[in-house]
């Protein structure tokens, strides 16, 4: 099955693996500690899905948002979650349409697609727009899986495609054709017994497999069953899986 029919087919695949990751805590840390959110009231949020990072900054901060979801399922969960959470007001703009067709109605200060660059892949004339979504000075941050993730493991034996890309080779990409840009590494740390307990797998543990094969958990080969538990195991340090990423960061 493909990952883009797997999400519509299982539309809840995303929020239980949103809620495994705790992104809104390790995400919003790492932005805050690496200063990109200092001195800036803006972000546009490229494929932000049900927004918890970013609704997580609205309601911590005076920054303001525009968000470009592709999904329905999602932008309709986001703009709940806004309103919740009373920062809808906070909201510059909001659309649930493909990236490739939107048009920004303003610049921003900081720019951001957090796991959501998947969809676009080696594509200069995206990337090229994401950065002329920027105010001048601003920054265009980039979020993928790194190659030593366990995520990425478990995708390299999914039947499916759409969610393989690395941030390494994103990051050399980018460089062969002249985007320059820093490159770091962003811990997302999260308690081991969210996916293994017991050796064995948790439903959270099967939920994950199944989110990045695009299959239902009763119908992936054992062998994939095998490598998702080993690939957690030995991402494992003490009671904590890090699921590192590689963020590569664009400025002037």
């Amino acid at each position: 099955m493909d990952y883009l029919e797997y999400f519509e087919k299982f539309p809840d695949s995303y929020a239980k693996v949103a809620v495994s990751f705790d992104r809104s805590r390790t995400l919003n840390a790492y932005l805050a500690n690496n200063g990109l959110l200092e001195n800036i009231s803006s972000i546009l949020s490229i494929g932000p899905g049900e927004g918890e990072v970013e609704i997580k900054i609205a309601k911590e901060s005076e920054i303001e948002f525009g968000i470009v979801e592709p999904s329905k399922t999602l932008f309709d969960q986001l703009m709940t979650n806004a309103r919740d959470a009373d920062v809808e007001s906070k909201l510059l703009e909001a659309h649930q349409q493909s990236f490739e067709e939107f048009q920004p109605a303003r610049k921003y200060d900081l720019v951001l697609s957090l796991f959501s660059w998947f969809a676009f892949g080696f594509d200069q004339r995206l990337l090229t727009k994401a950065l002329s979504c920027r105010n001048p000075n601003g920054k265009l941050l980039i979020c993928l899986q790194s190659e030593s993730s366990p995520s990425t493991k478990i995708s390299a034996v999914s039947r499916s495609s759409g969610i393989n890309l690395t941030s390494e080779t994103l990051s050399t990409w980018a460089t062969s054709q002249g985007f320059q840009h820093e490159f770091d590494i962003y811990h997302g740390t999260v308690p081991a017994d969210r996916f293994i307990l017991h050796g064995e797998l948790t439903q959270m543990g099967k939920d994950f497999a199944s989110f990045l094969t695009a299959t239902p958990w009763n119908e992936i080969p054992n062998e994939v069953k095998s490598v998702t538990l080993n690939s957690l195991r030995q991402a494992q340090h003490e009671d904590l899986i890090d699921f590192q990423c590689g963020c590569l960061i664009f400025s002037d």
